[in-house]
């Protein structure tokens, strides 16, 4: 077996990091690993391989269906999962809209400590 990309230690800084449904709190397995989206998820596939999966048959999945870099692996009337490249993560990022992380300045973070300020919340 493969070993995925590390979506944590790759991307944790950029976009929202979360754990499969299944994973039941496992960080330390990369296996594990989603970048959430707006439209689905973002999931290691192995090797270099990511896999895009979305929410719903929709236009996502139809922009997903006509990438000419993609392997449809699942295709069902709930949603697909698209296999590709990581290379062409760009591409793939601007049809699937993943969540950003939460930043903070460093006054922000110098309040927080004090308990006076509470970030505010980015969906």
């Amino acid at each position: 077996m493969s070993t995925p990309i590390d979506l944590r230690k790759k991307f944790g800084h950029r976009w929202k990091i979360g754990l499969d449904e299944s994973a039941r709190g496992r960080w330390s397995d990369p296996w594990n690993y989603a970048i959430v989206c707006r439209h689905g998820e973002i999931i290691p596939w192995g090797g270099d391989l990511l896999a895009a999966s979305t929410k719903n048959a929709g236009a996502i999945a139809n922009r997903l269906r006509a990438a000419p870099f993609v392997e449809i692996a699942h295709d069902a009337n709930d949603g697909v999962t698209a296999v590709f490249p990581s290379r062409h993560l760009s591409k793939v990022v601007a049809i699937m809209k993943p969540r950003r992380t939460k930043k903070a300045t460093p006054a922000q973070l110098e309040a927080l400590k004090r308990g006076r300020l509470q970030l505010p919340r980015r969906t």
